[in-house]
């Protein structure tokens, strides 16, 4: 469902008369509330969770220079939904391969905290090589290092940034099987606002029961290693 779609399904459910609203472009009084109300709850969804799968974004940049900005095309990524880069894990790192010698050289680097990375990389001079080490600047920004010797491609995961919906056409990136979950989420600002009692335990009910399909849908599985037996 888009926007529009959303608002009218929390119309239908919360008894309030009236048709559907048209647009959110016209919409006043309770109509414009609820608008309000779906953005929020497509927001608290969304961000219950940096690890949703539908928040997780996957990032190719080519670059001559150590610093690499997300909105930046070269030296960057340019992405325009940037929230933070992806910290490493045991499962995921920041990779690369000179351009010149093609994806097939591509090869995990070495994470390091900003202070021992600024150590050797930003305070003196080092010499330029081959990319071997990444951290994040306090900037936000994603550096590599040594300063490349040539041009470099680097792969990087990334959260993505909470989106406002403000159009009648705009669909939130949750998948579309769990919309219903803003719908309920919506309703219950709605219930507080007008002290509609019953439809706030219905939405809240039906909220409480759905949610936990997302959870297992959406955020990574954990895996366990398992001990040897002595």
């Amino acid at each position: 469902m888009n926007f529009l779609q959303l608002a009218q399904a929390v119309k239908r459910e919360s008894g309030l008369s009236g048709g559907g609203p048209a647009s959110v472009v016209t919409a006043t009084g309770d109509d414009a509330r609820i608008f309000q109300w779906v953005n929020w709850a497509w927001r608290d969804i969304a961000m219950l969770h940096e690890s949703w799968h539908f928040r997780r974004g996957s990032a190719l940049g080519q670059t001559t220079s150590m610093e690499m900005p997300h909105d930046l095309a070269a030296p960057g990524f340019g992405l325009s939904d940037f929230g933070r880069w992806k910290p490493q894990s045991q499962e995921y790192r920041v990779t690369a391969y000179r351009t010149s010698d093609g994806a097939q050289s591509e090869r995990p680097l070495q994470f390091l905290e900003w202070d021992d990375f600024r150590s050797p990389f930003i305070v003196g001079a080092h010499d330029p090589g081959a990319l071997a080490f990444w951290s994040t600047a306090p900037s936000g920004a994603l550096m590599v290092a040594p300063t490349p010797d040539a041009a470099h491609m680097v792969r990087a995961d990334y959260i993505k940034d909470v989106a406002d919906m403000t159009a009648d056409a705009d669909i939130p990136a949750l998948p579309g099987r769990f919309h219903s979950l803003i719908v309920w989420r919506a309703l219950t600002e709605y219930g507080g606002f007008d002290a509609a009692g019953e439809v706030f335990q219905r939405a809240t009910s039906n909220y409480a029961n759905g949610l936990p399909a997302l959870l297992q849908d959406q955020l990574p599985r954990r895996t366990f290693a398992a001990r040897p037996l002595a």
